[in-house]
């Protein structure tokens, strides 16, 4: 896989971690909904829908090639993002 590929697969898995957790932000009042049936089915809904966008796009990205440090991107962007909107609520 060429250099290129690689950081451009980073910056997208970075960002693809700061969009997961904006929309998480977004959809909070059905994620931790006071109704376990809606609570557990979206929650579901919503992992699986992004974690199928996810490997879609890195399919058509690299041809699916997964290494660890893609997962830390998003980590780090989740995080980054999740940071943000505390620092706002503040």
């Amino acid at each position: 896989m060429s250099l290129n590929i690689q950081i451009s697969t980073l910056l997208f898995s970075f960002i693809f971690g700061v969009c997961f957790a904006f929309l998480v932000h977004v959809n909070y009042r059905f994620i931790y909904h006071s109704n376990k049936l809606i609570q557990v089915l979206f929650t579901f809904a919503f992992v699986l829908l992004s974690t199928l966008i996810y490997f879609i796009i890195l399919e058509k990205m690299n041809y699916g090639t997964l290494h660890i440090y893609y997962f830390i991107m998003i980590i780090l962007g989740f995080l980054l993002e999740h940071g943000i909107e505390k620092l706002k609520k503040q």
